[in-house]
């Protein structure tokens, strides 16, 4: 992996400096303008590629984060400490640590047929502990009709600042594919993103499907 020391995109780094402060103060001593040298939130991320009817609806992710930055967190939100968050907590906590993230595209790169997916929203969203640990769960929507021919569908989860790193499970999942499709799904470094980053291509979930 090949860092770069000064990375150029302040604008991202002080809105993830902010994204920080919301879980814990102890981000505020992060300055804006300071290197990227090192990730400070770890999250392993598993992904399930939904099917109906009509072909993909959308790619459902799941995030578990590192034990420091999940106590930091509820440290914050789950107000009355009983491990669990309430429909209330959970409420503060999309709004104060999750709803930000959509200025970054939820760290999420979609590329369908080669070309750029537009993230608009996640939806879904639904934070839980799970052994002590904090999980993100939520939905983004991405539509790709079966039309007869093959298509793929790539997505990363990365944030090219490195101040979050992000490792993809290497078993993801398809569900509620319907008999009338094929699909394959693996875990790779697609050429097609190497463009798109600054620091390094990040492995993705592959997605190819199409009719039987």
């Amino acid at each position: 992996m090949n860092i770069i020391p000064d990375h150029p995109a302040k604008k991202l780094r002080s809105a993830l400096v902010f994204f920080s402060f919301c879980a814990a103060s102890f981000f505020i001593l992060l300055s804006p303008n300071q290197a990227a040298a090192h990730p400070h939130v770890f999250v392993d991320c598993t992904l399930t590629f939904e099917f109906d009817a009509e072909g993909v609806r959308g790619i459902r992710q799941k995030w578990w984060f590192d034990e420091m930055f999940a106590t930091m967190i509820l440290g914050d939100f789950d107000v009355d400490h009983d491990n669990k968050l309430s429909p209330e907590e959970a409420k503060a906590l999309e709004n104060g640590a999750f709803v930000n993230l959509k200025n970054f595209d939820y760290f999420t790169t979609i590329l369908v047929d080669g070309r750029k997916h537009t993230i608009t929203n996640a939806t879904e969203f639904k934070p839980t502990i799970e052994d002590s640990t904090l999980v993100y769960e939520f939905f983004i929507p991405c539509r790709v009709k079966e039309d007869g021919k093959k298509h793929t569908i790539i997505s990363a989860i990365y944030d090219d600042s490195l101040y979050t790193a992000i490792q993809l499970n290497l078993t993801n999942k398809i569900n509620g594919l319907p008999s009338s499709i094929a699909a394959n799904l693996e875990v790779d470094v697609p050429e097609a993103l190497a463009a798109l980053f600054v620091q390094m291509t990040p492995e993705a979930a592959v997605l190819t499907f199409g009719p039987k």
